[in-house]
């Protein structure tokens, strides 16, 4: 019995083999459309050209989901596919890849199983690593099993969004206009999470590196967690990632924590400097 772990490339794992018998991995993705013309965020993307090119551009820049067909291609990869998206609240992803699953199903052979993750990110990492492993430890998992598994991670794992810079997102109403100018006027760092619904809601503005380390802690613990997997995106700052580590690890000794830079989605929206912490509590 084949598996398929797909994600869109709001999952920042580009090179990831997964350690569970008879499991691909891969992934749909996403385009960035700057000054007329279109990036696709696979492994051949330049990132730091990228960012150079939107910092530059004076129009507005945008970004588009990957096509039904696109994720149709991938479907028909595995008897059993689990699909795990960006917040269906921020992209239409999900909806392209809902189109897709109806298609591939109807053609027969496979069973395909989709995730809003209301997030993006870290928290798509984290999925796509503890479903591999759940697959790695219980071979034998029924696609049912390893639905509910992956459905009950989800309910009990949330994004922070650690910002120094909101132009894209503000631009492309993913964050309130006004909150996004006052935050960059006055050179605030804001923390950010996920809400309910997968958009992105503010926990709190930060002054200074060690303030904002401090309140990543706390709201992780307020949260629930306990130690575990902690996937860490960032945009040419993994110092300041390596420092939240630290913290982390000496509240939680037990913790794991992977580290890795943003691709083009989460580049182009997490911006200069960015991070992106993904846990769970369960």
């Amino acid at each position: 019995m084949s598996w398929a772990i797909i994600a869109d490339s709001s999952c920042n794992l580009r090179d990831y083999t997964p350690q569970a018998p008879d499991t691909l991995y891969a992934y749909a993705p996403l385009k960035i459309n700057v000054g007329g013309t279109e990036y696709s965020d696979d492994a051949n993307l330049d990132v730091a050209e990228l960012n150079r090119l939107v910092a530059k551009e004076k129009s507005a820049s945008s970004s588009a989901c990957p096509s039904a067909g696109e994720w149709a291609e991938l479907f028909r990869s595995a008897e059993n596919v689990i699909a795990i998206t960006i917040s269906a609240n921020l992209s239409g992803s999900f909806e392209a890849a809902s189109m897709a699953r109806d298609l591939v199903q109807e053609e027969g052979g496979h069973r395909i199983h989709l995730v809003n993750s209301r997030a993006a990110g870290g928290k798509l990492e984290m999925l796509v690593i503890l479903l591999d492993r759940y697959l790695t430890v219980h071979p034998e998992a029924t696609f049912e099993e390893a639905c509910a598994y992956i459905d009950g991670i989800e309910q009990c794992s949330t994004v922070l969004f650690s910002l120094s810079s909101y132009e894209n997102l503000t631009k492309s109403g993913r964050m309130p206009k006004m909150a996004g100018i006052l935050a960059n006027k006055l050179s605030i760092r804001v923390l950010g999470t996920a809400s309910e619904e997968g958009t992105i809601k503010i926990v709190a503005p930060t002054r200074g590196q060690k303030k904002m380390v401090a309140k990543v802690v706390q709201t992780m613990e307020a949260d629930g967690y306990k130690g575990g997997l902690v996937c860490m995106d960032h945009v040419d700052n993994e110092a300041g990632c390596q420092e939240i580590a630290a913290a982390i690890t000496a509240k939680w000794p037990e913790a794991e924590i992977m580290i890795m830079p943003c691709g083009g989605l989460c580049s182009y929206y997490a911006e200069a400097k960015g991070i992106i912490i993904g846990y769970d509590w369960k």
